[in-house]
């Protein structure tokens, strides 16, 4: 019994430190389809094909213009990578030379030139104090 109730209190000291990211993304021009978010720390290997984020959420796409999610993050430098997955495949599609064919963004609003986004183009704070946000505008 004593062991449940550490374990629960060691778990909302855990939940206490982190931050409500709120994440509102716009130009949402197809009312179909599912927003694929993945959330990167610093240590990981943001832009690579095959990383996997270290924090992620879907939501479903209710029409056109924006939409708003939430994740608790703890607090650190992390940079988010996004799309907008049309028509729910489970992958972003692209074209012959490998430019996305489906709408996508990151955070910061980087807009990729030649080639996708490092960490430090896309890195934002997460600080202890209860509260951020992102505004994230979709590149169609």
């Amino acid at each position: 019994m004593k062991l449940l109730l550490l374990i629960s209190l060691f778990s909302l000291l855990l939940t206490a430190e982190e931050t409500a990211l709120t994440i509102e993304i716009t130009n949402i021009r197809h009312p179909k389809g599912t927003l694929r978010l993945g959330v990167f720390r610093a240590g990981n290997t943001f832009g690579s094909t095959y990383t996997k984020p270290d924090f992620g959420q879907m939501v479903t796409v209710l029409g056109k213009g924006e939409a708003r999610t939430v994740m608790n993050l703890p607090p650190g430098r992390y940079a988010l990578a996004l799309y907008h997955d049309m028509n729910d495949n489970w992958k972003l599609d692209k074209n012959f030379v490998g430019y996305p064919k489906e709408p996508f963004g990151f955070s910061n609003n980087y807009r990729p030139v030649f080639t996708g986004p490092n960490f430090e183009d896309c890195a934002f704070e997460v600080k202890g104090n209860g509260t951020s946000h992102l505004r994230i505008k979709l590149l169609n």
